[in-house]
């Protein structure tokens, strides 16, 4: 007898999708502005071109663009196909590609303007942001990866190490959103809704592809 798949996971994310869109819809309807916590956010975070912090959190966006989230996830893929785990890399691929779909489809649904005043180049709508979302697709991919790859018997990766992928996506997409609203070209509400929609495609994505272990 096989294990099944926990539909309830695909269930949760579709519901914190339906609510992103909500509040995409709200934003474009009822108020286009910032809400009270983005400003409070922003008066915050905002940072000084001149200052170390800013030379990160610029880092932060040019390696979290597009093309680096592609490249570090054909890389991870790549990688398990030579281990022979085609499953984790099938559900990290589905995992970018649907967040893509998802984000780039409300962001032009929605159409909410940039903040004023960005510090660093931006392109096309606010809300979600695609950084944020990125960086949560693939760490949380490569997480759930990692755990998969254990269950399967694999003896080079320990308990410790799970613990620590998921330390690693907490802390890569906090820092990606971070990155984003203190260099001006998102408003909290913009990062944090990307960040539930990676969240929710690696979710979906991981149900999906998920490794069926047979018992002992």
């Amino acid at each position: 007898m096989t294990s099944k798949p926990a539909a309830p996971g695909i269930i949760w994310a579709t519901v914190a999708i339906l609510a992103v869109a909500g509040l995409g819809a709200y934003l474009h309807f009822g108020h286009t502005g910032p809400l009270p916590l983005d400003e409070s956010w922003r008066d915050a975070v905002r940072l000084n071109p001149r200052s170390a912090a800013f030379t990160v959190a610029a880092f932060l966006a040019e390696i979290g663009s597009s093309v680096g989230v592609a490249a570090c996830g054909a890389v991870a893929c790549a990688l398990l196909l030579t281990r022979r785990f085609g499953r984790e890399a099938a559900a990290i691929a589905t995992a970018l590609i649907l967040g893509v779909v998802l984000s780039e489809t409300i962001k032009l649904l929605v159409a909410r303007p940039r903040p004023m005043e960005a510090l660093y180049p931006w392109d096309g709508y606010s809300y979600p942001s695609g950084h944020s979302m990125g960086a949560a697709a693939l760490a949380v991919s490569l997480a759930y990866a990692v755990a998969s790859v254990q269950r399967s018997g694999a003896t080079f990766v320990s308990c410790s190490t799970i613990t620590w992928m998921w330390i690693a996506a907490v802390s890569w997409t906090a820092a990606m959103m971070w990155s984003r609203t203190a260099l001006g070209v998102h408003w909290l509400s913009d990062t944090v809704a990307g960040a539930i929609i990676g969240i929710a495609a690696a979710v979906i994505a991981q149900r999906l592809w998920r490794r069926r272990v047979l018992p002992q």
